[in-house]
């Protein structure tokens, strides 16, 4: 038996006890994989996929077993990837900015089914009322980026937004794509409201609320908001691909208008230590996360697609995460990310008392098929 089973092993007992008492009949579950069997995986799907580095952390029972990098964070001085590389995280920003939310549902600040503008009086009324459950499952009818809310050559994603109001000022007035609760459209807009809500909810600022309560108690020491003029340490770069197929970096921009939906800094571990807080009840008590890892739609909910009739989702939507199904039935929250060349990827299986993160700097790379593999490789099943 290998270090990586042997601490997996010691960590999953008590947790397996508990199953052993609530579950008829469970299945065994173990880690399978050591580290060099790991590091081997994640350099075949590097050479497979030519991403410069990919880091991966993962947590068995609470304890982080695993982390580390293969190839490069960023190539100008091809700096190694490690499980402590720094990228924006993308939309993987969007489940840390949800664990505010729920605190103040927690602590009846927050209501979920009231309007938006209960929150925010500076979002205008629409044409039917939008709850904060309806924004946070992308059912609000509010719609996605479309590029042009940025002006000619984008100029407008280039300069920094000191106040998320005048932020929500590109896309607020826009009409509704639909009745709000009667389909689904991803949309990153509508979630940037959570940064606003917290902010107007607390009178905290959104960056310091997020350290002060989630990202400090978690132990999550290197994340923070994605700002161009900070100096951050161990931070990595992204790519993306030109016409030819060549690594080239990607156009500035500056994520001051989509903290909450896309705009933080984090590391693996940090994203691994985001799970583990949340199972050990560190941030949320359990029937709050019960709550938000509850698939809120009915069978009636489709994806809404612009002249097109509906087509059914491939997920189940909890509040903000999305609650996808392993190869052997089982459910489990995560979410993926994309960002200025940046791909990431966090799963919780809490039911398995399994953690994974993973990131790569370069586009196009399915995150959550790899993530998904890698924790396939450390579950033997269940009988």
């Amino acid at each position: 038996m290998n270090s990586i089973q042997r601490r997996a092993t010691r960590a999953f007992l008590p947790l397996f006890f508990v199953l052993a008492v609530l579950v008829p009949a469970p299945g065994i579950i173990s880690a399978q994989v050591d580290e060099e069997q790991l590091r081997s995986y994640m350099e075949q799907v590097r050479n497979e996929t030519g991403v410069p580095g990919m880091s991966v952390a993962i947590a068995i029972g609470n304890e982080l077993v695993f982390s580390g990098g293969v190839g490069f964070a960023e190539l100008d001085n091809k700096v190694p990837a490690t499980g402590k590389t720094v990228h924006n995280v993308g939309s993987v920003s969007k489940v840390l900015a949800v664990i505010p939310i729920m605190q103040l549902v927690e602590q009846g600040r927050v209501d979920l089914d009231a309007t938006i503008q209960t929150y925010l009086p500076y979002y205008p009324e629409k044409e039917f009322p939008i709850t904060v459950r309806q924004i946070l499952t992308h059912t609000s009818g509010i719609r996605h980026y479309n590029g042009r809310e940025f002006g000619p050559y984008g100029l407008l994603e280039m300069r920094h937004y000191d106040e998320f109001e005048e932020a929500t000022e590109l896309w607020r007035d826009d009409p509704l794509l639909f009745e709000p609760g009667t389909h689904w459209l991803y949309s990153s807009h509508a979630m940037n409201l959570m940064h606003g809500i917290v902010e107007s909810v607390t009178g905290v600022d959104f960056e310091e609320y997020c350290r002060r309560y989630v990202w400090e108690p978690s132990g999550m020491l290197s994340t923070s908001f994605d700002v161009p003029s900070r100096v951050v340490q161990n931070r990595g770069r992204g790519y993306i691909r030109d016409q030819n197929g060549v690594l080239v970096n990607p156009r500035y921009a500056d994520v001051s208008y989509k903290y909450a939906g896309g705009g933080m800094l984090s590391t693996v571990e940090d994203l691994v230590r985001l799970g583990i807080a949340l199972n050990r009840g560190v941030l949320l008590r359990p029937e709050t996360v019960e709550e938000m890892y509850r698939p809120q739609l009915g069978a009636s909910v489709q994806r809404f697609v612009p002249n097109r009739e509906p087509i059914p989702l491939e997920h189940k939507q909890a509040v903000v995460w999305w609650i996808r199904t392993d190869a052997q039935g089982r459910d489990f929250p995560s979410h993926t990310g994309t960002v200025k060349g940046t791909r990431s990827f966090l799963m919780n299986y809490s039911e398995l008392g399994i953690v994974l993160a993973l990131q790569v700097n370069a586009l196009p790379f399915d995150s959550a098929k790899y993530g998904m593999a890698i924790a396939q490789m450390l579950v033997t099943g269940m009988n």
